[in-house]
Order: structure tokens, then C-alpha cells, then sequence
């Protein structure tokens, strides 16, 4: 029997709604820009892929989604000019306040932190919708918590209850399950301590806090797009495809392979003023495409 090591990667199925895409635009790369723009709805750019009919036989229903596979679009109303876009697509990050850190009442070794429900987006109310997502913090100036990072082990809904503390007679709050509870405890990890210092618990977070939830369904991406006025057809049909020069107007207009005019050319010469003698041949870009100069219309003039 052999003994063979299994892989954990596996294609993303992640909600487009759960994604957050960032850009930013520079003319050139001697250009620097480090101001990013947020994409405000990320349906704009992504769009899923579906695995074809006949492929689909083991799917029930019309839910056909090929995992990990995402179409991505450029509108032109927003990438637009000519340069170096930097486009960064992550996964959605959504602020929550801590409303406290405390223990369940039949576990009081498991410390969790707890939120209000009506703070978390629809999707993640129900009982374990947020395990395995990412918590980071905010430093109480708003700045992010640098290099410190929690991962949810269970979030289910909770209600409060007042018990005695030990032996004692003094009263703490601690919570108990109840799906109809208006608040979620959720369990961290690493939230116990260790072995060499049993008494230090790890930090994960205080009451007033406003920590960072993301999911952790793929990894995020940068990718560069580099717009530009010509590619390689383009300037094949300027060297080698087919051009007209016309010699009253002094017009040269080039053409592609479905012979329409792409770029045309105004042909000058500029001379002495005083003995006339030509000094430049000048080549200048025309604004204003000249529909005169069509190809058909030239070539059937003259056969």
C-alpha cells in the first residue's frame, strides 16, 4: 500500500460579493502613483464561469460553477487612458466592534470574543457562517494592527447570563448558546495559552475594539494591464499591409486587413523661403480621419 501526500490547494468558489478590488493608474513607469481607487461594486469587473452542458451531468439543477475560474472585464468608462494599470483583488474585508471578551458558561476555559449580530452583513449571522475566516485589528488610532492575525474556530449565537464568580458571591457575565440570541461568540485560534507561560493568554481583542473579518477562500492577486495605442497587428498592417498616398491632397492612409483606414498622415514639404529649395519632408498625424480616401472606392477608380 503505498503512502502518497494529498494536497490542500483547491480552485476558489468565493461569492464575487466576497471580493474587494482595488486599482491604481500611472501614464509610464517613470510615473509615480500610489493613490489606489476602489472598485465600489466588483460585478463590474468579475464574472463567473460555468462548465459546459455536457459536462454538467453530475450537478444538480443549474448551479454549474467552474471553480477557481473568473472572467474579468476592463469597462472602458473606467480603464480608459493609455498606461499602467495595477489592479489588486483580495478578499473582502468587513469592520466589526467587539462588544466583549468573555467565557462560555458551561466552558469557562474557552474565551471568545463577542459581537452584536445586527453589526455582521446577512451572510454571516447563521451558526458557524464566519469559521475558518481571518480576524485582524485596528489600533485605536484607526491604523491596522500590523502582523497579528486570528482565524475563527466556531461563531455561534449566544445570550448573556450572570453567574457567580468561583466560590464568591460576586456576579460576571458570561454567556450560553441560543440560536435566537442577539449575539455571536465567536472562538478564536490561538486564544489559549501555552505550555511555557500558562498564564499569558494570546491577545484577541478588547471590548470597543473594531476588528477586521475577511474570508480565507483564496489568495490574493496583483496583476499589471498595460494599455496601449498600438499592438502587434496593428503595426504589422502599418509596415506591411496595404496604403494609399494621395498626391493632390497629400494624404497617406493606412489600412487593416478588412481595409479600414486606421491612421492617416498629412505629407508636407517645408522649402527656403527665399530660393525655394525643399528643406523637410514632413510627416504629421491627422486628427480627422478623411473618409474620401476609402480603399474600395480608390481601387475600383482605376480598374
Amino acid at each position: 500500500m503505498a503512502i502518497g501526500t494529498f494536497g490542500i490547494s483547491r480552485p476558489a468558489d468565493v461569492k464575487i460579493e466576497d471580493i474587494d478590488i482595488y486599482y491604481n493608474y500611472t501614464p509610464n513607469r517613470e510615473t509615480r502613483n500610489d493613490d489606489m481607487i476602489k472598485i465600489q461594486d466588483p460585478n463590474e469587473l468579475l464574472e463567473y464561469c460555468y462548465l459546459p452542458d455536457d459536462d454538467n451531468n453530475y450537478i444538480v439543477g443549474n448551479e454549474n460553477l467552474l471553480e477557481g475560474m473568473y472572467n474579468l472585464r476592463l469597462p472602458a468608462d473606467i480603464f480608459n487612458q493609455l498606461g499602467i494599470y495595477t489592479i489588486y483583488i483580495k478578499p473582502k474585508l468587513t469592520p466589526v466592534v467587539i462588544v466583549d471578551c468573555s467565557v462560555l458558561s458551561s466552558l469557562p476555559s474557552i474565551k471568545g470574543i463577542i459581537v452584536d449580530i445586527n453589526s455582521l452583513p446577512e451572510g454571516f449571522k447563521a451558526n458557524n457562517a464566519i469559521q475558518g475566516y481571518r480576524v485582524e485589528y485596528l489600533n485605536s488610532d484607526g491604523t491596522k494592527l500590523r502582523n497579528v492575525v486570528r482565524y475563527v474556530v466556531t461563531s455561534n449565537r449566544v445570550v448573556p447570563v450572570s453567574e457567580n464568580v468561583g466560590n464568591t458571591s460576586q456576579k460576571a457575565i458570561r454567556y450560553r448558546f441560543d440560536d435566537a440570541g442577539t449575539l455571536m461568540f465567536i472562538q478564536l485560534t490561538p486564544s489559549s495559552s501555552s505550555d511555557v507561560k500558562p498564564n499569558a493568554l494570546p491577545f484577541i481583542g478588547n471590548p470597543g475594539d473594531v476588528m477586521l473579518l475577511s474570508n480565507t477562500f483564496f489568495t490574493p492577486l496583483v496583476m499589471e494591464v498595460e494599455l496601449v495605442e498600438n499592438t502587434i497587428d496593428t503595426v504589422v498592417d502599418i509596415i506591411a499591409g496595404e496604403q494609399v498616398k494621395d498626391i493632390q491632397k497629400g494624404i497617406l492612409t493606412y489600412y487593416d486587413k478588412d481595409r479600414i483606414i486606421t491612421k492617416q498622415f498629412n505629407l508636407f514639404e517645408i522649402k527656403d523661403d527665399v530660393t525655394d529649395v525643399p528643406l523637410y519632408e514632413v510627416k504629421e498625424k491627422r486628427e480627422n480621419i478623411d473618409e474620401t480616401q476609402d480603399f474600395e472606392e480608390i481601387i475600383s477608380d482605376i480598374t
